[in-house]
C-alpha cells in the first residue's frame, strides 16, 4: 500500500503538459476500450477479463432547487473532454420533505426527461452512467422503482454504458429488508436487460457493506455500494469492513465519497482522501466524487464554486475540494488494478523488496540454498527482524512466499539468538511455504495477520519460540511443519508454538488470537518449553495429527507438560505424544484458569490422542489442573503406552474433568447415523491385487450386505468407467450368467483399478477397490542374468546381534519374520521341494508343491518371466526368506537374485505343510540405550532425523532388503535431516556410522 501511495502523490503533481499529453492520446472512449462490465469474484472485470477500475463525478440530487443545473449534454462533454472521466453517476431524487414535489414519486416525467438527456450524453462520449434511486427509504416505493428500471432496462438495456443503483443509501434498515426490496427489483431489469452491472446499497448509509456480503443477492453481476467521506472517522474501521467484504468474495462500487465530512461541511482532508484513494486503487475499485454541483457554503463537497454553474465548471471556478477531486479523476487510469505477479528470488535483497511492494496474488518463489542475513531491518511494533511484510492478500489472492523446491527448501539463517525475528508478518493471507529458519531470538511472528498459511517449513536453532501468533492473530493455519531446538537462549520461553500473549501482555497486544489450527506437525526432541501454549483471551484453537517428543524439555518456567491450554474451546485430538526418556515432563496437557475473566480455562477438550510413556506410565496423567478453576475440560478416549489410568496421581485434577464427549465438542459425538447404517462389500474373488497375462479370462463376484435395510444397487467400475450396474442380489461380473461374458476381458498391459460401490434403499453407500496388473505373454527361457542384489549387500548380517534397530510401521516385509534358510532343490519328497527355518518359539519348517507351471517371479532389471517346472535351475544354497501376506519373498545370499512365491488365488498355490527340521536364524536386539535416534516414527512424511547422544555422526547409508545401497550421506553433526522422497514404500535398513561406533537400524517408509 505504501508503493502505491507514493505513485498517486507523483500522479498528483504531474507537469500540466503530460496530462494534456495523456489524454489527446487517449483514441478510444472508455466504453469503447472497456465494454460491458462483468462481476468476477470480488472483482469487476471489462470485456476482456481485465480488471477495470473507473473515476468520475456525481451529480447532486435531481430534484434539489438550491443548486445551479448540471443534468445537461453540455456538463457530461466537458467532462469527458477535459477532466478524463469515464463515469457519471445521476442521483435522481425519489421524494423528499424538502424537495416541494418536484422528486421523482410526484413528478416522474419531469423527473424522467431530465435524467435522459444525461444518459444520452453519456452514451455519446462513450463513457459509462449510474442510474441512481436517489433516497434513504427505497422499500417505501418498491412498485415504483420496479416499473421505473424496468422501463430504463427496455429502453438502455442493450448499451453497455448502463448501470442501475436501486438504492442510494439506507439509513436504519436492516439487510433482509433491504435484499427483500433489491431481488424484486432486480427481477424486473433482468426480466430486459440480462447483463448489465446492477449496484445494491447497503445499511447504515451504504457502509455495513460485511453484513451484506455474508448474505449476498443471487445474481452474477451484482456490485455492493460503499460510501466513505475522508475527513469523518473512523478510516481504518471502514476500510476494515470493506476488506472483509472483499474477502468474502463480492465486489464493491464506491458510488459516492467525499473529501470533506459526511455532513457536507468542513475542510477537505487531502491526506485521508490519498490514503483511500490508494486502498481503492490497489483494489481495482471504481468511484464517483460527491458533489458536482455549486451548492453555497457550508458544503464545502461541491466541485464547483457557489453560484457559476456550468460555465464555473468549464472556466476551472472550483473548490479546494474540486481542485483535488479534478486532480484524481484526470490521472485516474482506468486498468490502474495490476494483476499479479510472480518474481524469482536467489538474493536477500530481492525477497525483501518484493515483501515490500507485494499484492494480492503477487507470487514470490526462493531458489533452494542458504540466505545468511548481515543486518537486520524493522519488523512489527518495532521489533528487529530479518524479514518483513504488511501487505495485505485476499482470501482468493493470498500472496505466496514458498521455496522453489519443497524437498530442498531454501534455509535462512540469522545472525545470532539474542535479538531478530526471522520473518514478521503484519498483514493478512500470505501463504509462507517450504523454507528452513533457524538461528534467530523467534523464528515466525504473526501480528495481527489474520487467514495466513504456513505449511512445510522447518523452524531449528531459536532463542526463543520458534512459532508465534500474536495480536489478534486469526483463522489461520501451521500444518506440516518440522520445529526443534529452541530456547537456546530462554529455556523457560523455548515453546514450540505460542498462540496469544501472557495476559500481563493484553495492553500491548490484542489477546483475541482465535480460529488457530495446528496440525500434522512434528515438535522436538529439544523444545525446551512446552510444545504448544495456548494462552488465555483465546478460543477455537485445534491441535490435532501431530507428533510431540519431551526430550530435551527443559522443566524450567513451570515447563514440564507437552501443551498447555489456558484458553477456551481447545481441541487437542488425534496426536501422540512422546516420553522419549524425559525425567521431565510430568503431564501430557496442562489446562489453567488464567483469572482473566476472557476465555480462559472454559471448555477444553481432550481425546483420541496416543501417550507413548515408557517406564514412566505411573507418573504422567493424560491431562492436569494447573491453576485457578478452569470448568469443562473433558478428557476421553485416549491410549496410553504401557496400558494405565488417566490420572495415577491424586492431584484434584480428576475433579474437574468429564470423561466423555460433550456437545460442543468439535467433531460429533455419535458420528454414525443411527436411523441409517451404510451397507458393507467385499470381493469374493479375487479377494486381493491380482496379475494375469495377456489374454487372460476374469470373474469378478461381489458380496454386499446391509444391516439395517436392504441394498439397491451394486455398480461395478474400471478406471471410474462403468462396466455394469447389477439391482438382483447376485453381484457376479464375467461370468457364464452375465449379459456380457467378456464385459471385463480384453484389457492390454497395464493397471487397472475396479471398484464396487454398493448403495442401499437409503441412499448410503460403500465401496471396496482392487488392482489388476495386466503383463504381455513372455516366452519361457532357460536362462536368467540378474543383477540385485549387490555382493557387499546383507550378506554381512548374518549370524549379528544387531542394536539399535527400529521397526516403524508396516507396507513391506516385516523384520520380525526375516529369517535366513538353507534349500537344496534337488532333494523331493512326493514331488514336495523342501526348505526348513528355524525360529525362536519352535515354529516347524514348511514344504512348498511346486506344481507343473507354477509361476516364478524374478526381480531383476529384465522382464518378469514365466518358467515350467522342467526349467527350474539349481537354487541350491543359503537364502533370506519373509512371508507377507501369505506370500513367500526369498533373498538368494550367493547366487544375486529374488524369488517371489504368490499365494494369489489367481495362479497355482503354493501349499504349505510341515515337518520337524530347524536350522539358523537372526537375533535382533531393540538397544534403548544406544547412542543414535531416528525419528519420526513411523516415517510419514519425505523427511527423517537422525540423531546422536554422545558422538558426531560421520555417515548414513540406506539399503534395500536385497541389499542395493540406494542412499549415501556423509555428515558431521549430532543431527542429521534425510530426504527419503525418492524411496518407495516398503522395508529398508539404515546403517548408521558415527565417530566411535557403528549402529544399524531399520525402518518403513509409509
Amino acid at each position: 500500500m505504501k508503493k502505491n501511495l507514493q505513485m498517486f502523490k507523483r500522479l498528483m503533481y504531474l507537469p500540466l503538459f503530460l496530462m494534456l499529453f495523456s489524454l489527446s492520446s487517449v483514441a478510444q472512449s472508455p466504453v469503447e476500450k472497456h465494454g460491458r462490465l462483468q462481476v468476477n469474484g470480488n472483482r469487476i472485470l471489462n470485456q476482456y477479463g481485465e480488471i477495470t477500475s473507473l473515476a468520475g463525478n456525481s451529480l447532486f440530487w435531481s430534484n434539489a432547487g438550491d443548486t445551479s443545473d448540471f443534468y445537461n449534454a453540455e456538463t457530461v462533454d466537458f467532462l469527458a473532454e477535459n477532466w478524463n472521466s469515464s463515469l457519471i453517476r445521476i442521483a435522481m431524487g425519489v421524494k423528499e420533505n424538502w424537495d416541494g414535489g418536484n422528486g421523482y414519486i410526484d413528478s416522474p416525467q419531469e423527473q424522467e426527461t431530465k435524467i435522459r438527456k444525461v444518459i444520452d450524453a453519456a452514451i455519446a462520449n462513450g463513457i459509462y452512467v449510474i442510474i441512481d434511486w436517489h433516497t434513504h427509504e427505497a422499500e417505501l416505493y418498491t412498485d415504483e422503482a420496479i416499473d421505473f428500471f424496468t422501463r430504463m432496462a427496455d429502453l438502455y438495456g442493450d448499451t453497455p454504458n448502463v448501470m442501475y443503483e436501486i438504492y442510494n443509501e439506507p439509513i436504519y434498515q436492516s439487510w433482509p429488508v433491504i435484499k427483500n426490496y433489491a431481488e424484486q427489483v432486480i427481477a424486473g431489469i433482468r426480466s430486459k436487460d440480462p447483463d448489465n452491472l446492477i449496484i445494491v446499497g447497503t445499511s447504515n448509509y451504504s457502509q455495513q457493506v460485511d453484513v451484506a456480503s455474508a448474505d449476498p443477492i443471487s445474481d452474477n453481476n451484482v456490485a455492493y455500494t460503499l460510501h466513505f467521506y475522508a475527513a469523518f472517522n473512523p478510516h481504518d474501521n471502514l476500510r476494515n469492513v470493506a476488506q472483509t467484504a472483499l474477502d468474502n468474495n463480492v465486489a464493491l462500487f464506491v458510488t459516492e465519497w467525499g473529501t470533506i465530512l459526511n455532513t457536507g461541511q468542513g475542510e477537505p482532508d487531502q491526506e485521508s482522501t490519498n490514503t483511500w484513494m490508494a486502498f481503492l486503487k490497489e483494489r481495482g475499485i471504481s468511484h464517483a466524487n460527491w458533489s458536482l454541483s455549486d451548492k453555497a457554503f457550508p458544503e464545502t463537497g461541491s466541485v464547483v464554486q457557489a453560484g457559476q454553474g456550468v460555465p464555473g465548471l468549464i472556466n476551472n471556478q472550483l473548490t479546494t475540494s474540486g481542485d483535488i477531486v479534478k486532480n484524481i479523476i484526470q490521472n485516474w487510469d482506468t486498468e490502474t488494478a495490476s494483476e499479479p505477479t510472480t518474481t524469482q528470488c536467489n538474493t536477500i535483497e530481492c525477497i525483501r523488496v518484493a515483501m515490500q511492494t507485494a499484492q494480492a496474488g503477487d507470487e514470490i518463489i526462493i531458489a533452494s540454498g542458504n540466505y545468511n542475513f548481515q543486518n537486520k531491518i524493522q519488523g512489527a511494533f518495532n521489533r528487529s527482524a530479518y524479514l518483513y511484510g504488511n501487505a495485505n492478500g485476499s482470501s482468493t489472492n493470498p500472496i505466496i512466499l514458498r521455496g522453489e523446491s519443497a524437498t530442498n527448501p531454501p534455509v535462512f539463517s540469522g545472525l545470532d539468538y539474542n535479538n531478530g525475528y526471522l520473518l514478521s508478518i503484519e498483514g493478512d493471507y500470505w501463504n509462507i511455504e517450504d523454507i528452513e529458519f533457524k538461528t534467530g531470538s523467534k523464528g515466525i511472528v504473526l501480528d495481527n495477520s489474520n487467514g495466513s498459511k504456513l505449511k512445510n517449513l522447518v523452524v531449528h536453532d531459536i532463542g526463543e519460540e520458534a512459532i508465534h501468533l500474536r495480536d489478534g492473530s486469526s483463522n489461520n493455519s501451521i500444518d506440516g511443519c518440522t520445529i526443534y531446538n529452541t530456547g537456546r537462549t530462554k529455556p523457560g520461553f523455548g515453546e514450540g508454538l505460542y498462540v496469544g500473549s501472557d495476559k500481563g501482555q493484553h495492553d500491548t497486544y490484542e489477546r483475541a488470537c482465535n480460529d488457530n489450527t495446528i496440525e500434522n506437525c512434528t515438535v522436538g526432541p529439544n523444545v525446551t518449553a512446552e510444545g504448544v501454549d495456548v494462552k488465555e483471551g483465546t478460543m477455537n484453537t485445534i491441535i490435532r495429527n501431530c507428533v510431540f517428543s519431551a526430550e530435551g524439555i527443559s522443566g524450567v518456567n513451570s515447563s514440564d507438560a507437552f501443551i498447555d491450554l489456558k484458553g477456551a474451546y481447545g481441541f487437542v485430538y488425534r496426536n501422540t505424544f512422546n516420553v522419549d526418556g524425559s525425567e521431565v515432563i510430568n503431564t501430557g496437557v496442562d489446562f489453567l484458569d488464567r483469572g482473566t475473566g476472557f476465555n480462559t480455562g472454559f471448555r477444553n477438550a481432550i481425546f483420541e490422542n496416543t501417550y507413548n510413556l515408557g517406564s514412566r506410565a505411573s507418573e504422567i496423567s493424560t491431562a492436569r489442573k494447573k491453576q485457578g478453576s478452569p470448568e469443562q475440560t473433558h478428557v476421553w478416549d485416549n491410549i496410553r503406552n504401557p496400558n494405565s489410568v488417566d490420572f495415577p496421581i491424586s492431584d484434584g485434577t480428576e475433579n474437574l474433568v468429564n470423561q466423555f464427549c460433550p456437545d460442543w465438542n468439535i467433531e460429533p459425538c455419535n458420528p454414525i447415523d443411527e436411523t441409517n447404517q451404510a451397507p458393507t462389500i467385499s470381493f469374493l474373488s479375487p479377494i486381493n491385487n491380482i496379475t494375469l497375462v495377456e489374454g487372460y479370462n476374469l470373474q469378478v463376484e461381489v458380496n454386499a450386505t446391509d444391516a439395517d435395510g436392504t441394498i439397491d444397487n451394486v455398480k461395478l467400475f474400471i478406471d471410474n468407467n462403468l462396466v455394469r450396474q447389477i439391482n438382483s442380489t447376485s453381484y457376479k461380473w464375467g461370468h457364464s450368467e452375465s449379459p456380457n461374458t467378456d464385459e471385463l476381458n480384453g484389457l492390454t498391459e497395464g493397471t487397472y483399478a475396479f471398484k464396487a460401490i454398493a448403495t442401499d434403499n437409503e441412499g448410503l453407500s460403500a465401496e471396496t477397490e482392487f488392482v489388476l496388473t495386466v503383463i504381455a505373454v513372455q516366452n519361457p527361457s532357460e536362462t536368467c542374468n540378474f543383477n540385485t542384489p549387490s555382493q557387499n549387500g546383507l550378506e554381512d548380517f548374518d549370524n549379528k546381534k544387531f542394536s539399535n534397530v527400529f521397526v516403524l510401521g508396516s507396507g513391506g516385509p516385516s523384520l520380525s519374520n526375516l529369517k535366513t534358510f538353507t534349500i537344496n532343490w534337488n532333494s523331493q519328497y512326493n514331488g514336495l521341494y523342501q526348505f526348513s527355518i528355524n525360529t525362536n518359539n519352535g515354529v516347524p519348517d514348511y514344504y512348498i508343491n511346486l506344481k507343473p507351471k507354477i509361476t516364478f517371479q524374478f526381480k531383476n532389471e529384465n522382464p518378469e518371466m514365466s518358467i515350467s517346472n522342467s526349467l527350474i535351475p539349481n537354487f541350491d544354497g543359503d537364502y533370506w526368506v519373509t512371508s507377507d501376506n501369505g506370500n513367500f519373498v526369498m533373498v538368494s545370499k550367493s547366487n544375486n537374485f529374488t524369488l517371489y512365491f504368490s499365494n494369489d488365488s489367481s495362479t497355482p498355490t503354493c501349499n504349505v505343510i510341515s515337518s520337524n527340521q530347524r536350522s539358523q536364524t537372526i537375533k535382533i536386539n531393540n538397544d534403548s540405550g544406544t547412542n543414535f535416534k531416528l525419528f519420526p516414527n513411523p516415517a510419514s512424511n519425505e523427511t527423517i532425523f537422525v540423531s546422536s547422544k554422545n558422538e558426531r555422526l560421520v555417515s548414513v547409508e540406506v539399503y534395500d532388503l536385497q541389499g542395493k545401497l540406494l542412499i549415501s550421506h556423509n555428515d558431521d553433526s549430532t543431527l542429521l535431516k534425510l530426504n527419503i522422497s525418492e524411496i518407495s514404500s516398503g522395508t529398508y535398513v539404515i546403517k548408521i556410522t558415527g565417530t566411535t561406533s557403528k549402529k544399524r537400524s531399520l525402518f518403513v517408509k509409509k
